[in-house]
């Protein structure tokens, strides 16, 4: 009997350090996840500095994600993203629905590019995802709105691979713009094309 209490004692003891352990690389597991899965649906490599999920108060966090571009679109970063922090409503996820109490994001890079043909790798990258789609997704959420977006956009550059001195490059330098109550994905589209309109002139990444 006291063999049985004994290893039982041990046992429970290693369950409960492989809990903690469990814990505390939680996030690096989860970060490994959404790195896998992001290259399976987008066909990219891809880096996450940083992946951090809470769930007794729901929130995300990730910090330095860069995608890259194939070696098709030369193979360097196609969006650097500094930060995102999303703070979400749990009741409503738990119904498919994706309603945000707070989303900041800081948008560092976007590099559009073309290639011979025309093509550019939003494009390609728009076609994969629709096509990973029809080959069996799951249920999308419905997206309700954010209450709260804290917004900073840094630098946008589009490269012609066919015509290299085309290259232009536009900086936005937006930092911590505020806005309440996105409702839609209409509305947070409008919103970049008016600050992109603002900022340039002209909507130059339509023309590509």
């Amino acid at each position: 009997m006291r063999f049985v209490v004994r290893w039982t004692f041990r046992l429970f003891i290693l369950l409960v350090v492989l809990g903690v352990a469990l814990f505390l690389l939680k996030d690096s597991i989860l970060k490994s996840l959404a790195e896998n899965r992001i290259r399976a649906q987008t066909g990219l490599d891809v880096k996450i500095g940083k992946f951090e999920m809470d769930l007794l108060n729901p929130t995300l966090t990730i910090e330095n994600f860069v995608l890259y571009n194939s070696v098709h679109f030369g193979g360097g970063p196609f969006i650097t993203l500094r930060e995102l922090r999303i703070e979400y409503d749990p009741n409503a996820l738990a119904l498919q629905r994706l309603h945000l109490k707070l989303v900041r994001l800081n948008l560092a890079e976007v590099n559009i590019v073309q290639d011979k043909t025309g093509r550019n790798n939003l494009q390609a990258l728009q076609a994969e995802l629709q096509s990973k789609s029809q080959a069996g997704a799951p249920v999308p959420l419905t997206f309700t709105g954010i209450d709260l977006l804290n917004l900073s956009l840094g630098k946008f550059t589009y490269m012609n691979l066919g015509q290299p001195n085309q290259t232009r490059e536009v900086t936005i330098g937006l930092k911590n713009a505020l806005v309440r109550n996105v409702n839609s994905v209409a509305d947070l589209s409008g919103l970049l094309f008016k600050i992109m309109v603002q900022k340039v002139g002209q909507p130059w990444f339509n023309k590509t």
